[in-house]
């Protein structure tokens, strides 16, 4: 499977500290549970002419049934981050280090998130025009994976309803079900949808797909996703329905 780079959030919050803005990479790792593979560097470039501290922490990533991203506490003894705060000088770079110390035996892939987070450092003190401090802190968020020793993909519909929303519009609650023992990545994606009289609709693009096109589907999870009523099949609320999916792998 190609695992594929998800995204990197960049929160810019209003401080009254000077600071330097810097970069943090790579923005996934998958790491294995035994040998080399479970350490893997992180690299802090500070690009800026300020001193600036940053934090490194990990938390567990999980799913809700809407597909929302909920993140939950990780065990001291599960990740060891060398620093887990580090003074990085101007213009120049700082190397972490993370190891996995948890259970050498994963049948199903654990996702987490590594969260590099810049903290209050100052010497000094800057005023815009007007005289009031401010200036940004960065915050990046980063894919980590621990992979199992055999993938299996298996991802498809589990279920299609027809509803009509608060708002009048009719709606498509799209259910996917990833059986697999890995995350998938949605990329591409194309929904073909059959109704009882055999009319079928192939959807697809972000527009029509929302949420579900490039969507990353965590291991072992079952998600419900909304779009609207596509053209080309009769909507009947409550009717009988079935879908498949297909995307880029």
């Amino acid at each position: 499977m190609i695992k594929k780079m998800l995204f990197t959030l960049a929160i810019a919050i209003l401080s009254v500290f000077t600071v330097g803005a810097f970069q943090f990479s790579p923005f996934e790792q998958t790491f294995g549970t035994s040998g080399v593979d479970t350490q893997k560097t992180y690299t802090i470039v500070n690009d800026s002419d300020e001193d600036i501290a940053v934090r490194i922490s990990v938390v567990e990533r999980d799913m809700d049934e809407l597909g929302n991203e909920v993140r939950g506490q990780v065990s001291s003894n599960e990740f060891l981050v060398t620093p887990s705060q580090v003074i990085v000088r101007a213009q120049s770079a700082y190397v972490v280090r993370v190891r996995y110390r948890g259970p050498s035996v994963v049948t199903t892939e654990k996702a987490y998130r590594l969260i590099a987070e810049q903290i209050p450092y100052s010497t000094t003190t800057s005023k815009d025009q007007s005289g009031a401090m401010f200036n940004f802190l960065y915050v990046y968020v980063t894919s980590l994976y621990v992979s199992p020793s055999r993938e299996n993909v298996s991802v498809g519909i589990d279920s299609i309803a027809a509803r009509v929303d608060e708002n009048g519009n009719q709606i498509m609650d799209v259910t996917i079900r990833n059986d697999g023992n890995v995350h998938q990545i949605l990329s591409g994606a194309k929904l073909t949808v059959h109704d009882a009289r055999g009319l079928s609709v192939v959807v697809s693009g972000s527009d029509d797909l929302v949420d579900i096109d490039g969507a990353n589907i965590l291991a072992k999870k079952t998600i419900t996703k909304s779009i609207p009523w596509p053209d080309g099949i009769g909507f009947v609320e409550g009717g009988s329905y079935r879908g498949s999916l297909s995307y880029e792998e």
